[in-house]
């Protein structure tokens, strides 16, 4: 990557690469096309290949760009003390909510690249993707969801909620990122509270067969 991009004023920077994001964010890195950034931004091909030499350098670029940015986002809002899981996701998911704000696809960039399976870009991110891996499960191994023994049961209630969040964050894609917030904090108390009412509740009990 040319350096000489971050010599580019900061509101040409954040068009780059919020069009960069959102083209890789619903194509992945093999269908995404750089005529596709250029319609999106505004930026002829030509700049686009001297500050970042191909497609590849593009992704390279913005992965190792959107990890650092979110990294600070989660160092900035979480508390890595909670013990209590509902907590902890709603932290992480307060300091998204914070990264849509100047990159609206950033998250859904990253959960995409995880299922990312072209091998040359696989290698060139593999450092900066173990690092955003171990940092977001080391945010999750210490917090668990309390008063319910069956571990089966606590990972049945995580996978709700994560999948509830995911769907819920993705048809909502483009709104207002504080309103989205509020949603997702919504989500988290609903499951929060049916959880609890699992507390003391039989295997052989209605509500205990929901999970």
């Amino acid at each position: 990557m040319n350096e000489k991009f971050f010599d580019l004023a900061r509101e040409k920077q954040d068009r780059m690469i919020n069009g960069a994001i959102e083209v890789f964010a619903k194509n992945g890195y093999k269908h995404a096309a750089t005529d596709d950034m250029v319609k999106a931004v505004g930026v002829s091909k030509g700049l686009w290949f001297h500050y970042f030499g191909s497609k590849e350098g593009i992704y390279v670029f913005v992965y190792d760009y959107s990890v650092k940015y979110t990294l600070l986002e989660l160092s900035a809002v979480v508390d890595e003390s909670v013990t209590d899981y509902f907590e902890m996701v709603r932290q992480i998911e307060q300091a998204k909510a914070r990264v849509r704000k100047s990159y609206p696809y950033m998250s859904d960039f990253l959960k995409a690249a995880e299922h990312e399976t072209d091998e040359a870009i696989m290698q060139k991110t593999a450092e900066v993707r173990q690092i955003y891996r171990e940092r977001m499960n080391g945010l999750l191994k210490g917090a668990e969801i309390e008063g319910i023994s069956d571990r089966t049961r606590r990972e049945r209630i995580k996978k709700i909620l994560e999948h509830s969040l995911e769907g819920m964050i993705r048809e909502k894609r483009g709104a207002d990122p504080d309103a989205v917030y509020r949603e997702v904090k919504a989500y988290i108390d609903l499951i929060r509270n049916m959880s609890q009412g699992l507390i003391g509740q039989t295997k052989n009990e209605p509500i205990a067969s929901i999970i």
